[in-house]
């Protein structure tokens, strides 16, 4: 007995979901073993001899790394296949974490000098990390991308792509800093471990391409295009406020509640699990019910980041700093699923590689500028980049609501790529 047109027809969308899940496996992967080592960083860059702006240099390094190739990894997603950019991705974030780990190591028992331990800290966890970095988010928005259509059904594969994201900013720093109680060590070689399982599991769950599977074209979008640079502005402004508070935090935890270095660890894990909590909860129970628009997303996600800032900024104890960070990451929760889908819904068909490498780049730039910013700033002051990113967050909530680039969408159900190219935005 055949089966009935309305099973047959939702196999092929159950087949998508359970590729999106495992491609977007690797994301939560890769965000978890970063994610672990970020909480020992301000603690061990003291024991190691590193200023606090040293530290968000070699973060800086990182991040260039996505911005650089970012647009390279997408295109090779394109050509070479998700799941051989992907396993490449993993593996090369294994050996970078790996390096940092046994550098830091070297660098505590004082067998090398604070320059040389410095130079290869810059070199594995910026140059090697941070490249090999870049091929993960992009690869598996564009895949998300190609893998949905119209607005309801892309905001839902992008909000378990940022789910994913999510669920690793959370898992990472909570265990990062149970991990920390026994020293600043063990994190770091928990960490490579971790994507080193990922990228077995990608290995044997993600399908290989058939080999006679035809590539789709890809076309190159400027960053400054209309339809793109609004939103890639919110996108760096909601990101680079988070980032600053993340770079930071372990300093400021530290100096306002004068913790020692592992129990600076226990703590800053402890606060950054209260935002990735909130991003993981935001995106899995409330952006799928409430069905909002990307618009709406944007607009409230910004509003709760900015009273989250002013939180953190005032703060006297733990606790409420904690509060503060949960805000930004249920404010950051609603923002990135609009962020990113919002794009991907204004491009074609031929497009979405390389939206999906240009929303990662404005994301990566923020990890470059965030840490030489937040830790610049914390130097002058310690309450100065909170100031600056509650202004900051301020200005965004009025753009989302005056700027009519903000609120152009496309009108769901999406079309095909032919027809997607003539049809216009329409502004809501």
């Amino acid at each position: 007995m055949s089966a009935s047109p309305n099973v047959a027809s939702q196999r092929p969308k159950l087949a998508n979901q359970r590729a999106i899940l495992l491609v977007c496996l690797a994301v939560f992967g890769l965000m978890t073993g970063q994610q672990m080592v970020n909480p020992i960083l301000a603690p061990l860059a003291r024991e190691l001899g590193f200023s606090e702006l040293a530290l968000g240099l070699v973060m800086f390094v990182g991040a260039s790394g996505v911005v650089l190739a970012g647009s390279f990894w997408g295109r090779r997603a394109v050509a070479w296949g998700h799941r051989t950019v992907l396993l490449i991705s993993l593996v090369g974030a294994t050996v970078g974490l790996l390096a940092f780990a046994i550098i830091a190591q070297i660098g505590l028992t004082g067998a090398l000098p604070v320059p040389v331990v410095y130079a290869l800290a810059i070199l594995t966890r910026g140059v090697v990390f941070g490249l090999a970095w870049a091929a993960t988010p992009v690869t598996a928005q564009s895949y998300v991308a190609d893998m949905t259509t119209g607005e309801a059904e892309r905001v839902r594969g992008m909000s378990i792509f940022s789910a994913a994201q999510g669920l690793g900013l959370a898992v990472g720093p909570a265990l990062g800093g149970l991990l920390s109680i026994v020293g600043l060590l063990p994190p770091m070689y928990v960490a490579p471990a971790i994507l080193a399982v990922i990228a077995v599991l990608v290995a044997i769950s993600v399908p290989k391409p058939q080999a006679h599977q035809e590539r789709p074209k890809t076309a190159k979008i400027s960053p400054f295009d209309r339809r793109m640079w609004p939103y890639l502005t919110i996108g760096f402004g909601l990101y680079l406020a988070m980032t600053i508070v993340l770079m930071t935090a372990g300093f400021l935890l530290q100096d306002r509640l004068h913790l020692t270095a592992n129990e600076t660890g226990t703590v800053t894990g402890m606060v950054t699990l209260a935002g990735a909590a909130m991003i993981v909860i935001v995106q899995v129970v409330a952006v799928p019910r409430l069905g909002w628009t990307p618009l709406r997303l944007v607009r409230v996600g910004s509003i709760l980041m900015t009273i989250g800032m002013i939180v953190v900024a005032v703060s006297p104890t733990g606790l409420l700093i904690g509060v503060g960070v949960a805000l930004l990451g249920s404010g950051l929760g609603f923002g990135m699923p609009g962020i990113m889908s919002a794009p991907s819904l204004l491009a074609t068909g031929e497009e979405q590689a390389s939206v999906a490498g240009l929303v990662n780049a404005t994301v990566a730039i923020t990890f470059m500028v965030g840490p030489l910013l937040g830790n610049g700033l914390y130097e002058v002051g310690h309450a100065v980049p909170y100031i600056f990113g509650t202004v900051m967050l301020a200005a965004l909530v009025i753009f989302t609501f005056v700027h009519r680039g903000v609120r152009q969408t496309v009108q769901p159900p999406a079309a095909t790529p032919a027809t997607t190219q003539t049809e216009s935005p329409q502004v809501r």
